[in-house]
């Protein structure tokens, strides 16, 4: 008998990825050209940020949703004695 793995989504997806920080350097107050450029990085990081973490809030529902759902299909298979161990966590 063959066996084959199913396909999943996770090896379609990139993952989150962290804006890039704006380099730590006050804007200069006699160069408006340098200050607009600073200011937009750090509009950029900011909506940057809002974008990564929306990301992982749904990376991290995903998960749990996938292991709920793997974790009863345990259950279904093997029933409730099925030999799940679970380590503490402090």
């Amino acid at each position: 008998m063959a066996m084959t793995t199913a396909p999943t989504l996770a090896a379609a997806q990139v993952g989150c990825l962290p804006p890039e920080e704006p380099f730590a350097y006050a804007p200069p107050e006699d160069d408006p050209e340098l200050r607009d450029l600073i200011d937009q990085q750090y509009q950029d990081y900011i909506d940057g940020t809002e974008d990564y973490l929306n990301c992982l809030n749904n990376e991290a529902m995903r998960a749990r949703t996938e292991f709920q759902t793997v974790f009863n299909r345990y259950v279904e298979y093997f029933g409730d004695g099925g030999g799940v161990a679970f380590e503490a966590i402090d």
